[in-house]
C-alpha cells in the first residue's frame, strides 16, 4: 500500500505536491510585455528550461521525470519527480538553489521548484522506461522484469472494500514494457527484435487512465526503444 500512496498523492496534486519537496522562490526579473510573455517566447523558455533540467540531472545519475510546468502570472512552477539508486544519496541544496535561479532567468521571472523523490521506478512512466533501459547494460530482459514486478503493488480487485475506501484517487493496476531491438546482456537475435512482458490488466473505460512513455538508447549492438505502459483505475 505504501507503494500505491507515493505514487498516488505525487499525481493527485499536481501542481501543488505534498512530499519531498525543495521550494526556491529566486529573485524576480523584469519582464517586457511586448514581447517577452509572448507565445513563442513561452514555448522557447520551455524548451530551454526542460534541458537544462536534464543537464542537471544527468551527471548524478539521477533519473527524472519529464518536467511539469505552470506558469501563473507572478510566478513559474516546475514539478519534477526523480529517482536515486542509493537510499542514502541526496540533492545538493546549493546546485539546487543555482538551477532555480537559472531557470528564473529563462522565464524572466521567479520560480517555485519542486522536486519530488520516488522510491520506486514504476511510479512514473518517464522514469521506468529509463530505469529499464540503463539496466539493459547489466541484466537481460526477463531478469529486468522480475525486478520490476516482484516489487510493483498491484491492485488486482479495485472493487474490494480496501479498494473502494482508500482515500487515494487511483490505484496501479497494470504495467507494461516492451523493448525494440537487441541488447548487450542476450545472444544474438535479429534486428527486429521485440520482447514484451505485461503485468495485471489495461481494460479501457471511463474509470481508466494510461500513462505511457519511451525511452531510446544505443549499445555495442545498436539502438533499441523501450516503451512502458503504467495503467490506472481511479477510485470513485
Amino acid at each position: 500500500m505504501k507503494n500505491i500512496v507515493t505514487q498516488s498523492l505525487a499525481n493527485a496534486f499536481l501542481p501543488g505536491v505534498r512530499g519531498n519537496v525543495h521550494n526556491i522562490s529566486p529573485m524576480a526579473y523584469s519582464f517586457n510585455k511586448n514581447g517577452l510573455n509572448g507565445t513563442v517566447y513561452t514555448l522557447n523558455a520551455q524548451r530551454n528550461a526542460i534541458k537544462v533540467i536534464n543537464h542537471f540531472f544527468s551527471p548524478i545519475k539521477v533519473l527524472a521525470s519529464k518536467p511539469v510546468i505552470t506558469i501563473t502570472a507572478n510566478k513559474v512552477i516546475i514539478n519534477v519527480f526523480y529517482l536515486m539508486p542509493i537510499k542514502t544519496q541526496a540533492l545538493n541544496v546549493n546546485t539546487i538553489n543555482n538551477l532555480g535561479e537559472r531557470l528564473s532567468q529563462i522565464f524572466g521571472r521567479p520560480v517555485e521548484l519542486r522536486l519530488v523523490r520516488l522510491h520506486y521506478p514504476y511510479l512514473n512512466s518517464h522514469i521506468l522506461a529509463q530505469f529499464v533501459a540503463h539496466n539493459t547494460q547489466k541484466y537481460n530482459f526477463v531478469r529486468i522484469q522480475r525486478m520490476i514486478f516482484s516489487k510493483a503493488a498491484i491492485v488486482k480487485d479495485t472493487d474490494t472494500e480496501k479498494a473502494l475506501l482508500s482515500e487515494l484517487p487511483s490505484h496501479i493496476v497494470g504495467i507494461k514494457i516492451r523493448i525494440s531491438g537487441r541488447l548487450v546482456t542476450e545472444r544474438s537475435r535479429p534486428r527486429q527484435t521485440v520482447q514484451t512482458a505485461e503485468m495485471g490488466s489495461f481494460v479501457k473505460d471511463n474509470k481508466s487512465i494510461v500513462e505511457t512513455a519511451q525511452f531510446t538508447d544505443k549499445n555495442k549492438k545498436g539502438a533499441f526503444t523501450v516503451k512502458v505502459w503504467i495503467s490506472q483505475r481511479i477510485n470513485s
